[in-house]
């Protein structure tokens, strides 16, 4: 197995197909719809409440308001563990605010959102072997 991954999107559509995509890459998937959800997914990651910390997150950019992808973002950051996480942000759209945005909250990378699945498990694969693959695991960084 290549590792865990946390899909967040408030898409159910797009959860379902993202997952069978990683799930044929041979990644453990765990999902969450809202930010809070993803939030309290995170905050379990290396305690007693088991967890287990994703080696990398895709995120999506326009969740509900009150708690957004920046509310996950600025709460990795605050967290030594999940700081140093790779997160690939995906959006419908290409503002380049919202991508400004995404990287000042610590988004590794800031994409738009595939059309098709050929297209996103292109991105998904890609954006694993370019930040994850090879990389150390942030529980090893010190």
């Amino acid at each position: 197995m290549r590792g865990d991954v946390l899909l967040v999107d408030d898409n159910e559509d797009f959860l379902r197909v993202a997952r069978n995509i990683l799930i044929g890459e041979d990644f453990s998937v765990h999902t969450a719809a809202t930010s809070r959800e993803a939030i309290a997914f995170l905050e379990r990651c290396g305690t007693d409440r088991g967890a287990p910390l994703p080696s990398f997150v895709v995120l999506d950019y326009r969740l509900e308001i009150p708690a957004t992808a920046l509310d996950v973002l600025a709460r990795m950051a605050r967290r030594p563990l999940l700081r140093a996480m790779p997160v690939l942000v995906i959006s419908q759209s290409r503002w380049p605010e919202d991508e400004a945005a995404a990287r000042a909250a610590g988004a590794t990378a800031f994409r738009e959102k595939p059309s098709s699945i050929r297209a996103l498990r292109e991105l998904l694969v890609r954006f694993w072997k370019e930040a994850v693959d090879g990389a150390h695991h942030p529980a090893d960084r010190g």
